[in-house]
């Protein structure tokens, strides 16, 4: 074994072997990684995948960094195994790919045509918690559109109503609900879901955002999507800056707008990028300016907050940043919002920087929420009932040292839904 197979190891056996509580500490920690981005973070927090110019795609560990090869990391599954990204290889050129910690391997997935416009015939954009549904853009000659791969099918075709481009940005977890834009017959992109069709095997596309207030048409696109797809976010292209924005758009009560921050600037343009599992917490970017002289800052949405720069909620929190160190967009949030990526830069933007926050453990909202659904059900009383009489810490509720009626109490009082 190789010094890299055994690094590539280290990482995939730390990262499935973590636990909810992997970060530890109660101090928040920030990392700068020169020259790239970090774009994705496991559904727990404990990997970040990203890029680094002339070293390719890397895993971020609280341990350290390992390159894994090919060119770009983009995301990476539920459990960490296996990371989406890009990378090239004599079958297909530059290509989309899976890459597989345990191995160490990459695989290539193709294009939707033997070749593409140039040397690329596929992007990767995301993939499911268990990393065997990936979705992107893909090429046959010089018509892109947004694909699908799937373990022991291959990569397909995604349907679009436009007569051009579409792209496939984002999946969820369980692979049920993708997301991302169609192009219409002026060149704009409209944003745009597709889910399955059980009776026929395909899929059916829908423009999430036509009829939305100022935005007729459903201009913007999909972005980022929680672990079953009833909570999507994105960036909404309205007809003024009142109506264009980030939004969130909730299987329950449906399309909220959150909007923009002030500007200085113009033109702005800002949007959503992920998602906590929960909902209740928003990333995202926001650019003022155009060419060269824009500037950009990375967003943070909570209920409590509003829409705010994340710099500034990060300082509230006791985050030491950088001094003139911008945060340009955050990419990537873990399921509970304690970890969360992107890129920035200190001078101009040609000069990007990935960057990693790790935010210190609160109170959990539902102590007796054991297997981390944020719902206290039937679930977790069978692990509680399974750990009776013994003194499993992660189950005794009263801090006794034995899982008794007392914790029984407790639990049932925590009944129903988180929060």
């Amino acid at each position: 074994m190789t010094r890299h197979d055994l690094q590539v190891a280290a990482v995939a056996t730390c990262v499935l072997c973590a636990s909810p509580a992997w970060a530890g500490g109660d101090a928040p920690r920030f990392e700068r990684l020169p020259d790239g981005y970090a774009n994705g973070v496991s559904d727990d927090g404990s990997l970040v995948v990203g890029e680094r110019f002339g070293l390719g795609a890397f895993a971020w560990t609280l341990d350290g960094v390992t390159d894994l090869g090919g060119t770009a990391a983009v995301a990476v599954g539920g459990d960490g195994r296996y990371v989406a990204g890009n990378a090239s290889g004599a079958s297909f050129g530059d290509s989309a790919g899976r890459h597989d910690l345990l191995t160490g391997d990459w695989w290539l997935l193709g294009g939707l045509g033997s070749t593409g416009c140039d040397a690329s015939v596929s992007t990767a954009y995301d993939l499911t918690s268990d990393g065997t549904r990936c979705v992107g853009l893909g090429w046959d000659g010089c018509s892109a559109g947004a694909f699908l791969w799937t373990a022991g099918v291959g990569i397909e075709a995604l349907p679009q109503q436009g007569p051009f481009s579409s792209r496939a940005d984002t999946i969820s977890g369980d692979g049920t609900v993708i997301g991302g834009w169609d192009e219409a017959s002026n060149g704009s992109r409209r944003a745009a879901v597709w889910r399955p069709v059980p009776a026929t095997g395909g899929w059916t596309q829908s423009l999430v955002l036509a009829g939305t207030p100022g935005n007729a048409a459903g201009y913007g696109e999909v972005n980022g999507s929680n672990g079953d797809g009833s909570i999507l976010v994105g960036m909404a292209d309205g007809s003024s800056t009142s109506t264009s924005g980030a939004f969130v758009l909730r299987e329950d009560t449906g399309f909220e707008l959150l909007g923009l921050m002030p500007s200085s600037q113009f033109p702005v343009v800002g949007g959503a990028l992920d998602v906590t599992e929960d909902g209740r917490t928003v990333v995202g970017f926001q650019r003022e300016g155009a060419g060269g002289f824009s500037s950009f800052r990375a967003t943070y949405w909570s209920e409590d907050t509003g829409l705010v720069e994340l710099r500034d909620h990060l300082e509230s929190l006791g985050v030491e940043l950088p001094a003139g160190f911008t945060l340009a967009a955050a990419q990537s949030i873990s399921d509970d919002g304690r970890v969360i990526c992107g890129w920035g830069y200190e001078d101009v933007i040609f000069f990007p920087d990935a960057w990693i926050v790790v935010l210190p453990a609160g109170e959990p909202p539902c102590p007796a929420d054991f297997d981390g659904n944020a719902t206290v059900d039937g679930a977790d009383l069978a692990l509680l009932l399974v750990a009776w009489g013994s003194s499993d810490a992660g189950v005794d509720l009263d801090g006794s040292g034995t899982i008794d009626g007392a914790d029984l109490a407790l639990f049932l009082a925590e009944w129903g839904d988180c929060g």
